[in-house]
C-alpha cells in the first residue's frame, strides 16, 4: 500500500449523481483500527450512502504513514483523503483521539465538514485516563486484552469475545513501537492537549458531542461548559467505548446530527 494514503473500509454505494447522500468519514481513537466501526458503519451505509472508516496515520494497516503522531498530520491525512475520492465534504464521526482529529478537520477545512459527531471526544478538557490506554496498550494476549479493554467501559462492561479475539491477533511487535510512540506524543505528561472549542463553534459546522455517564476515559465533566452551540448527549451506564456499548443510540445520535443538516 502506498504510505501516503491511509487504509479504509467501505461500506455503501457512492452512486457518484445528484441524488448520492453526503459520505459518512469514521475516525476511530488511540490504537483503535477501522473494524471497530462495523456495527455502526454496517447499520449507516446504504445504496445511497457511502461509509469510510479509516485507519488513522500510525494505526493498523496506515502503520507507515509519514510523521504520525500529531492529530495534525492525521487530520491532513483525512483531507487529502477526501480529495483523493473526490469527497467534496462528509460528515464526520470521531471516537475519542478520533474526535480530535474530527474536530481539527473541521478547523482546517469546515467547508468540507457537513456535520460532526463526537464520541467521548479528546482534547475539550486536560484530564485524560492515560494508564487505562497504557493498560490497553501494553496488553498482551487475548485474556489481558479483554481484561484492560473492559477497563475503558462502564463497570460491569465485558468487550465481545470476537473483538477482543480480533484485537490481539492484529497486534504485531512493530505496531505496539508505533503506539508507543504515539502515546508518548500526546499523553506524556499524564495530560493530554486541550482543543480551542469556540473556534470549532465558530465553523458554524452542527456539531454533537456524546459521552457516557460512567466514561473514566475523557471524564464527562468535560461535556460542561462547551460552547452553546454543540448539541450534547450523555448516554446514562455507559463507559468510554460508546460504540461497543451502545451502538444503536450511536447510530441514532449521527442519524439525527446528519437529518438536521440535511433536511436544510
Amino acid at each position: 500500500m502506498d504510505d501516503q494514503r491511509l487504509f479504509a473500509i467501505e461500506r455503501g454505494d457512492d452512486e457518484s449523481g445528484e441524488s448520492a447522500a453526503t459520505p459518512i468519514v469514521l475516525l476511530h481513537g488511540f490504537d483503535g483500527r477501522a473494524e471497530i466501526w462495523a456495527p455502526l458503519q454496517n447499520a449507516l451505509a446504504s445504496p445511497q450512502r457511502r461509509t469510510i472508516a479509516f485507519d488513522l496515520p500510525g494505526h493498523g494497516r496506515s502503520r507507515d504513514y509519514p510523521g504520525f503522531g500529531p492529530p495534525k498530520v492525521a487530520a491532513r491525512a483525512v483531507l487529502a483523503e477526501l480529495d483523493a475520492r473526490g469527497i467534496t465534504a462528509a460528515h464526520i464521526v470521531g471516537h475519542s483521539m478520533g474526535g480530535a482529529i474530527a474536530s481539527l478537520v473541521d478547523l482546517f477545512a469546515p467547508e468540507r465538514v457537513a456535520s460532526l459527531t463526537l464520541l467521548a471526544p479528546g482534547g475539550f478538557g486536560k484530564e485524560i485516563g492515560a494508564e487505562r490506554i497504557r493498560a490497553v496498550m501494553d496488553a498482551e494476549g487475548v485474556e489481558a486484552i479483554g481484561k484492560a479493554l473492559a477497563g475503558m467501559g462502564a463497570p460491569g462492561w465485558t468487550p465481545e469475545a470476537d473483538a477482543v479475539a480480533a484485537i490481539a491477533a492484529a497486534r504485531d511487535p512493530a505496531g505496539r513501537a508505533a503506539m508507543r510512540q504515539i502515546f508518548e506524543h500526546l499523553f506524556a505528561t499524564g495530560e493530554q492537549g486541550v482543543l480551542p472549542l469556540d473556534a470549532i463553534a465558530a465553523t458554524g459546522r452542527p456539531v454533537h458531542v456524546i459521552w457516557g455517564s460512567e466514561d473514566q476515559v475523557t471524564p464527562t465533566a468535560q461535556a460542561i461548559g462547551v460552547p452553546g452551540e454543540f448539541t450534547v448527549t450523555l448516554l446514562d451506564g455507559f463507559g468510554h467505548m460508546l460504540m461497543l456499548e451502545a451502538p444503536e443510540a450511536c447510530v441514532a445520535a449521527i442519524r439525527a446530527n446528519m437529518e438536521e443538516v440535511e433536511k436544510r
